[in-house]
């Protein structure tokens, strides 16, 4: 019985192996191709990655093959030094191409891919076009130097109708062949056609911002985000991006309404994945102060609601606590409340710090940073409170907390320094500040208005009087 068991499984196990079919199977032949390895690459977003190797043999074909069919997209071969030899579509998944190593575009032979058919019917044709333009270029630079109008005329009428011809070259792919990828990138690549701000009777416009708005909520008319294969291309990332970055002002909130709109209509699953980690990823990192209001946001927003399905729970928990850690602290909030200790055993509460500004530090006696910044604070302290006195409200106020591990040494330094604010510590973490305010360094800045509402944060002293002035900028004129 048991070597029975032994030889069925030995059956089983070559049988199935035997007969196990590829998910996918690309062969490619380069003539004239030294026998060395050469790369099975993509594109992806901004960038481009390898996917597979393989070794040519004498006749130059090389095989890449596997068990997991390709996603769709822009392919690339790459030589061993990882120079570019040609682009290709994968779409199909069991196709062969054959060229030659002196004319790999015009030589190149398709056997089962249509969309291959497709994509080098349109190479072939720029590079003979292209040629053709180069020439052109050449011997119109010539014209224009010997002055020579006529001619100049001429051959600027020939490279005109070469882009002519090109234009109505893509025209006809979109129009006769859309479902192609081909046709889908040149569609991603036409620009949307804005119209006439609509006027009144007097010829006035009636907004001013129609052609923005319109230009807004058309951008991704030329963009099929339910084909995956499109952010497997070079075109995808910086129609994407350009939305995002140039498109949307950079305006935490005016972010998270375009973050919204685009990943609203990416129900293909590659396409949204990848713009949903773009965008979080952007923003988490970014070193514009109050972005982490976008982060928050896409975490609460799709993380947390298991719209990545792709993420594992251990980053998901960690996704989720640094929003948590953020979440008390954005710009334009209330600032939490602290009530906290000072040298003498007094408790002091930060909302009752009575100034039309209040900075809020978090510091520590031993760094050096700080050791920096503190002498520079009591200036600016002193500048914008020349005449103040202790009890009275202040146009500026500090409210010092202090993270020094022996309080002796925070009370000998205050006693060195006289600094006339309020200083204070936690001695029993009686306010969990750390995480009410994100507090991993020193020193850390956030400047309150007079409702402790969160203006800024994360600033070194000198940039405190600039965000003081702009904001009675703008107070001025509300």
């Amino acid at each position: 019985m048991k070597k029975h068991s032994l030889l069925l499984l030995f059956i089983l196990f070559f049988g199935f192996t035997s007969f196990a079919k590829d998910a996918y199977n690309i062969s490619i032949t380069i003539k004239g191709a030294p026998e060395t390895k050469f790369f099975l690459g993509y594109y992806f977003g901004d960038k481009q990655y390898l996917r597979d190797s393989a070794i040519t043999d004498k006749s130059g074909k090389m095989v890449f093959k596997g068990d997991k069919a390709l996603e769709g997209g822009v392919y690339l071969i790459a030589s061993s030094e990882k120079s570019l030899m040609f682009d290709f579509i994968v779409s199909e998944m069991f196709f062969s191409l054959e060229t030659d190593l002196s004319n790999l575009i015009g030589a190149m032979k398709i056997k089962n891919s249509y969309e291959n058919d497709v994509f080098f019917e349109y190479t072939k044709f720029t590079n003979e076009v292209g040629k053709e333009a180069g020439s052109i270029e050449e011997d119109l630079k010539k014209a224009k130097e010997a002055k020579d109008t006529a001619q100049t005329r001429i051959l600027t009428e020939k490279y005109r109708k070469i882009s002519t011809d090109l234009y109505e070259y893509r025209q006809g792919v979109m129009a006769k062949k859309p479902t192609t990828l081909l046709a889908k990138i040149f569609k991603m690549m036409t620009e949307i056609q804005v119209p006439d701000a609509p006027r009144n009777s007097k010829g006035e416009i009636i907004d001013s911002n129609f052609q923005y708005n319109y230009y807004y909520q058309h951008y991704f008319d030329n963009m099929d985000l339910a084909d995956d294969r499109i952010v497997r291309t070079p075109v995808f990332h910086n129609k994407f991006e350009s939305f995002i970055l140039k498109l949307t002002p950079q305006i935490p909130d005016s972010i998270i309404k375009s973050a919204d709109i685009v990943l609203s209509k990416a129900t293909g699953k590659e396409n949204f994945k990848y713009m949903l980690f773009w965008i979080t990823n952007h923003y988490e990192t970014s070193s514009y102060m109050g972005m982490d209001k976008v982060f928050v946001h896409m975490v609460d927003q799709y993380y947390a609601k298991g719209k990545a399905f792709w993420i594992d729970e251990t980053l998901l928990f960690k996704m989720k606590d640094r929003a948590d850690q953020l979440r008390n602290n954005l710009i334009g909030l209330r600032g939490q409340n602290l009530t906290m200790l000072d040298t003498n055993h007094v408790y002091h509460s930060l909302y009752n710090v009575k100034a039309n500004y209040t900075l809020l530090i978090f510091w520590d006696a031993n760094c050096g940073k700080c050791k920096e910044e503190m002498p520079k604070l009591r200036k600016l302290y002193e500048e914008l409170n020349p005449k103040a006195s202790l009890s009275s409200k202040k146009f500026f106020d500090v409210y010092g907390v202090s993270l020094t591990p022996d309080a002796k040494e925070w009370q000998k330094y205050l006693r060195e320094q006289q600094f006339k604010w309020l200083n204070v510590y936690d001695p029993n973490n009686e306010t969990n500040f750390r995480k009410l305010y994100d507090i991993y360094s020193t020193p850390v800045l956030y400047l309150l208005d007079e409702n402790k509402k969160i203006i800024a944060k994360r600033l070194n002293v000198e940039q405190v009087k600039e965000f003081i002035q702009e904001q009675e900028n703008k107070n001025k004129t509300k």
